[in-house]
């Protein structure tokens, strides 16, 4: 059976009998200064304090000696919390005058860690006073009105406990006697120091060994996850760089001159502007592949890997094309009137299988592709370009001279050809090929931007094989949005300014000018204005 430590053992009549606790009417005396005797019914003597309660510091020094000890009064009793501290010492911390509890029972200890904030934080010292500002204008008294810590972590969106040590840490110096103070109690400079490191050596370091976090964190001696968190916070930035074709000052003065000559000659000198391009057709060839040997993908965290195989990574299948582009025009409404996509032809050729195999019979006709020389484009663009041209081409512009640029390879047709004049002269039509500036890609908008911007939206279709990649290029073709289209030739004209401003060269950067959103508000333009000082500086350098 359980026995009450607060009963002294009788040490004459019964001999140590414990008495019947449940009669026990318990009283009060004094006896000398701050000490009190509790007498039971059979004689028996209690100890003033319980001693089946926890233990606590019998030594600290507790405001008002004089106070006397209410057992019977539990709400407005002095709590002691024991806290534990990092030496293993105990330390006390004291409620006084509180009408609130601290939560002790399981019940009330979930409903605080339901109330805790998602992410945890440090408070900052005005945010702590202001806390102990709102709990004393739901004080009286000294006392808070019980629900008053709850409403104020709420407040602040913190959890309750920490509300009730702010307000038992000022409690705890109104008892001391000192002025409260509620502020953290953390040292400004506590915690990991952060590295320091000497970014300005960075642009000392060679090229090659700045690639990777890796290389670059062992050139600088640091670890690379300091190094990706210097890179997470903006001090150092990734920069992706292509090779650019070799320029002569040959070269740079051909770039010079083209850009010159595609500025409107009834803007000149004064307000130079570009013209519309309306005229000019782009031609080029294009090798689309079927898939890439590396893809990345966006998967859910449940969702298994996918897994591609080829029978040689090293021969996946592809197409060689020729695409005709022209610019889209558009009515003053915004409404398309001609989209500018002249047509894209494969280089393949169909032939009957010489053999069988499990995919098809002998004699099936397969696709094959073919090679690609002067006569094959020659035998293009007469057979597939101009009927093109000319069943696409606006009506109001069949008498204006049309130009199809083509760049420098040597399978390209020369722009002297008679086989190609005789065709043209039968079509009716003024056409005359011109040749772009050579080492420039960045003079065609089919290199500039359409490409890699068809290449992409092919990629997101399956081509398990040549007809269905030629088939997926096909679809993707007809369905480009004219006005991205439209957008890429505004590009080149913003390139040819860059190139003007780079004396012919091609180290520049491709600007933004937010094309799309001037494209919502109707205001882009269909010719860029050109600096009447560039254009000068231009004709000085082609002079010079």
């Amino acid at each position: 059976m359980a026995i009450d430590l607060n009963i002294l053992a009788d040490e004459e009549g019964d001999g140590g009998a414990l008495p019947d606790l449940n009669e026990a009417q318990v009283n009060l005396e004094e006896e000398g200064e701050g000490r009190h005797a509790i007498e039971a019914e059979g004689g028996g003597v209690v100890h003033p304090f319980d001693l089946n309660l926890r233990a606590f510091d019998l030594n600290m020094e507790v405001a008002g000696e004089q106070e006397q000890v209410h057992p019977d009064n539990d709400q407005q009793g002095m709590q002691y919390d024991m806290d534990v501290n990092a030496n293993g010492n105990e330390e006390q911390e004291i409620e006084l005058g509180k009408k609130e509890e601290l939560p002790d029972s399981d019940e009330e200890e979930n409903d605080a860690n339901a109330n805790e904030p998602i992410n945890a934080r440090e408070l900052t010292n005005p945010q702590r006073r202001s806390i102990y500002e709102l709990l004393l204008t739901k004080s009286l008294d000294g006392y808070l009105e019980k629900g008053s810590t709850r409403v104020v972590a709420e407040v602040f969106n913190v959890s309750i406990r920490t509300v009730q040590r702010i307000w038992k840490r000022a409690q705890l110096c109104i008892a001391q006697g000192v002025q409260v103070n509620v502020d953290s109690r953390k040292r400004y400079n506590c915690g990991r120091k952060k590295v320091e490191i000497d970014l300005s050596v960075v642009a000392a370091i060679p090229l090659r060994q700045r690639s990777t976090i890796r290389s670059l964190a062992e050139a600088l001696g640091v670890s690379k996850s300091t190094l990706h968190r210097l890179f997470k916070e903006g001090h150092l930035r990734r920069h992706s760089n292509s090779l650019k074709p070799y320029l002569k000052e040959a070269n740079k003065k051909e770039r010079l001159r083209w850009c010159v000559g595609m500025l409107d000659h009834r803007t000149l000198p004064n307000n130079p502007k570009f013209i519309e391009m309306e005229n000019i057709i782009h031609i080029d060839e294009k090798w689309f592949n079927a898939t890439k040997k590396d893809k990345t993908y966006y998967l859910h965290p449940l969702e298994p890997e996918p897994y591609r195989t080829v029978q040689n990574k090293n021969a996946i299948e592809k197409v060689m094309f020729l695409s005709a582009v022209a610019r889209p025009r558009f009515d003053d409404e915004g409404n398309c009137t001609f989209d500018g996509k002249i047509g894209i032809w494969p280089f393949v050729r169909k032939e009957p299988a010489q053999r069988s195999s499990r995919n098809r019979e002998r004699g099936t006709l397969v696709t094959k592709t073919i090679k690609v020389d002067r006569d094959t484009m020659k035998s293009f663009m007469i057979s597939k370009v101009l009927p093109a041209i000319r069943a696409c081409w606006p009506q109001e512009d069949a008498r204006r001279t049309i130009f199809i640029q083509q760049d420098n390879a040597r399978t390209h047709v020369p722009i002297d050809d008679e086989q190609f004049g005789v065709a043209v002269g039968q079509m009716g039509l003024d056409i005359r090929l011109v040749n772009q500036p050579p080492n420039s890609p960045d003079m065609n908008c089919l290199d500039l931007g359409f490409f890699a911007s068809l290449q992409s939206l092919t990629s997101t279709r399956v081509s398990s094989n040549m007809e269905e990649l030629i088939e997926n290029v096909h679809k993707e073709y007809n369905d480009y949005n004219p006005n991205t289209l439209n957008r890429v030739f505004v590009t080149l004209q913003s390139c040819y300014i860059e190139v003007m401003k780079a004396s012919g060269g091609n180290k520049y950067k491709i600007p933004h000018m937010n094309k799309e959103r001037l494209e919502a508000l109707g205001i882009l333009p269909k010719a860029l204005c050109c600096d009447h000082q560039l254009y000068e500086r231009a004709i000085q350098l082609l002079v010079d």
